[in-house]
């Protein structure tokens, strides 16, 4: 793979280094982007300001300070923070390649601990050079691949509501899931590619779900008591970055050793499962400083005995919908 300097293939720039303490917030404003690794970088929507020109869309911003290296495709103009840069292509290019140069910035981000910061040297980190991309990138497209993961929820069981009372309290984990723990990769054949229907994800620890497959299994190849079917909640136990983030499987799957399988004791919609899921992550903060939400720790963590009022009666359905939009 040939590779090239950043500023080969961008332009590199310094944003317009607003204060957001500073600005008016509205509800339909412009975006303000920071340094945050959550919600594309955007924080609050602010009035727009008459002398200062926004950043255009289908720009990179890449935080060069904070959470360093999050790099993210921005669809809309916006403003920014400090230490926030923003690359524009020098020649044409789809967003699916940007999205892909997006995850190589990312993939920089070990270069820049304990306080190191990007503000000098973003330009000259090596990505692949344009001509060394995957084939598949010139016909990806993004709303299609969407739509095929919308296709796997199963919207209809959405509408399914918990029967279950509504009691208040807290229980401990343990008393509402059986934990079970998964498989070493030391004891599983990987293939990082699906050859056919009968390779199913190998799961591992991971801030974002779509981002949680390790490589693949061969179904026949790995004890059944390891396999899991779509609509199983699990969460990771391990990773600075990735414990305790808890998910709702959209097809089979054999989770990793740093990974926790929860069957509910009791029976549960998809609608539970997802609100659990919410609480589980909530207890991220409990576990730093290389603490791992793992055996006891993971058992004891205090968890509402019934859905709440309020999450039962989202409308769900209406949020995958306003997706395929």
């Amino acid at each position: 793979m040939n590779l090239c300097k950043v500023s080969d293939i961008f332009i590199v720039k310094y944003g317009v280094n607003l204060e957001l303490v500073k600005l008016e917030q509205v509800d339909s404003g412009v975006s303000f982007v920071s340094r945050t690794a959550l919600n594309n970088g955007v924080v609050a929507r602010v009035a727009r300001i008459p002398y200062i020109k926004p950043i255009p869309a289908g720009t990179i911003s890449v935080a060069c300070g904070g959470s360093v290296m999050e790099a993210f495709l921005q669809p809309e103009e916006y403003y920014s923070g400090r230490d926030l840069f923003f690359l524009t292509p020098k020649e044409d290019m789809p967003d699916s390649i940007k999205l892909y140069y997006c995850m190589c910035l990312r993939h920089n981000k070990f270069k820049y601990s304990y306080g190191r910061q990007a503000n000098k040297t973003l330009g000259d980190l090596l990505v692949p050079s344009p001509d060394s991309l995957p084939g598949f990138l010139n016909t990806f497209s993004l709303k299609r691949h969407l739509a095929e993961i919308l296709k796997r929820t199963r919207p209809e069981m959405l509408d399914e509501k918990s029967a279950y009372p509504h009691t208040q309290g807290l229980v401990r984990l343990e008393e509402l899931f059986e934990v079970c723990n998964g498989i070493a990769s030391s004891e599983v054949m990987r293939s990082p590619v699906r050859h056919n229907s009968n390779w199913i994800p190998y799961m591992r620890p991971s801030h974002r779900q779509a981002s949680g497959i390790d490589a693949y299994v061969n179904r026949y190849l790995v004890d059944g008591k390891y396999i899991h079917p779509a609509g199983t909640l699990y969460v990771s136990t391990d990773g600075q970055g990735s414990h305790s983030y808890a998910y709702v499987s959209i097809e089979e799957f054999v989770p990793n050793s740093n990974v926790a399988v929860l069957l509910p004791r009791r029976e549960m919609t998809l609608r539970e499962k997802l609100f659990y899921a919410l609480c589980i992550t909530h207890n991220r903060f409990k576990f730093s400083y290389g603490r791992k939400p793992k055996g006891e720790r993971l058992k004891s963590i205090m968890l509402p005995a019934a859905i709440s009022r309020a999450f039962n009666e989202l409308d769900l359905k209406a949020v995958v919908n306003s997706l395929r939009e």
